[in-house]
């Protein structure tokens, strides 16, 4: 089942007369507005289905950040934060209000954000709303929803086959389908089917013939491979496709003969132990419980402990300073001061904690 996917990307203008070092007597450790402005109002629900009006705020500090329950890093980096600062405000507590905005209302309704943060001990307010109320909420707040990045940002469904195509330029797709109990020649032609891709073809193992744009000739031919999943490799097959019965962990591709095997995808990402998020040059793996992401390579996981990885070229994948990938994968927390002010704000995850909550302070005792 498709699920609408979204992902917050936060937009703060550090032009001149937005952001900057402020002109007060105040000293913040986050970002501070130059020229504080307004910060919108909004009506919404909370986890116990309140009615939540931010304006009924006013004289409080207010932090808002926009976040979604589904996201496998970054909310939950930030959501810990915000829950060190809610469990350290101490004799301040009354003073603050912390919020989260939802971004994916077609999955964190009232209940699920009630059995979310109950599971989590969350106590601060998560809140949610009719769709059209919230996409006045993003737009006022310059929040932006980027809905290609957060296809990437769930795991994909589970039970599903694989089907690579390594053309002779070494460019390739990658189809997935359920084939169970199916044999291979019919798990190929369904897979092909569903993508819409052309295709003339026997069942190999070395077949002539037409996939995609390309057609063999006198050259080279298509020839079947397997994923070997002890080796993590694709070895060439001995047996035609339809003699192949697809179970779980069977994984099939059409290589062309005059590719280079190695440019293939693999027939199991992460190595069996997880799921990539992100594409291109900011893909990565999130690997299961137990194992890690090897610091030199990005798309493999590990078991923890395994490794003895050296490389002093890392960065990780979710470093702000990537660029590309913070933009498309990161948020913006705003902390508003008692006269519904936006005063400062905290870019991406990299942030301390602790600072962050003396800036909290800091406005309470202004």
């Amino acid at each position: 089942m498709n699920f609408l996917r979204v992902v917050l990307v936060s937009i703060i203008l550090f032009s001149s007369g937005c952001l900057g070092q402020g002109e007060g007597d105040l000293d913040f450790l986050g970002i501070e507005y130059r020229d504080p402005p307004e910060a919108p109002n909004f009506v919404l629900f909370d986890q116990n289905g309140e009615v939540f009006e931010l304006s009924d705020h006013e004289g409080k500090v207010i932090v808002v950040a926009f976040v979604y329950t589904a996201c496998p890093d970054i909310c939950l980096i930030i959501s810990s934060s915000l829950d060190y600062v809610d469990k350290n405000l101490g004799d301040k507590s009354d003073d603050v209000v912390i919020i989260s905005v939802t971004i994916d209302p077609a999955r964190d309704t009232i209940s699920h954000l009630s059995e979310w943060t109950q599971n989590r001990g969350y106590e601060w307010y998560h809140l949610t709303g009719p769709v059209s109320t919230l996409q006045q909420t993003y737009r006022s707040w310059n929040v932006i929803i980027d809905n290609e990045h957060i296809s990437a940002s769930e795991p994909p469904e589970s039970g599903l086959n694989r089907l690579v195509l390594l053309y002779p330029d070494n460019s390739s797709s990658i189809l997935e389908q359920n084939g169970l109990g199916m044999n291979g020649s019919d798990f190929i032609s369904d897979a092909i089917l569903e993508y819409n891709i052309t295709s003339d073809l026997g069942d190999g193992p070395n077949s002539s013939g037409t996939i995609g744009g390309w057609t063999s000739n006198d050259e080279w031919d298509w020839v079947l491979h397997y994923w070997d999943s002890d080796s993590e490799i694709w070895v060439e097959s001995q047996e035609s496709s339809s003699s192949i019965m697809m179970d779980s962990e069977t994984h099939l591709a059409w290589i062309s003969s005059n590719s280079n095997t190695s440019m293939a995808p693999p027939g199991k990402d992460c190595n069996g132990h997880g799921w990539i998020m992100g594409s291109g040059s900011t893909a990565h793996c999130m690997c299961d419980e137990g194992y890690e992401r090897a610091d030199s390579d990005w798309l493999s996981c590990k078991m923890i402990g395994s490794m003895d990885d050296n490389s002093t070229d890392y960065q990780d994948p979710h470093h702000e300073s990537l660029g590309e990938y913070e933009v498309g994968h990161s948020t913006t927390t705003f902390i508003v001061g008692k006269e519904m002010r936006k005063r400062v704000a905290y870019s991406g995850i990299f942030w301390n904690a602790d600072e962050f909550l003396q800036d909290v302070i800091t406005l309470v005792n202004e």
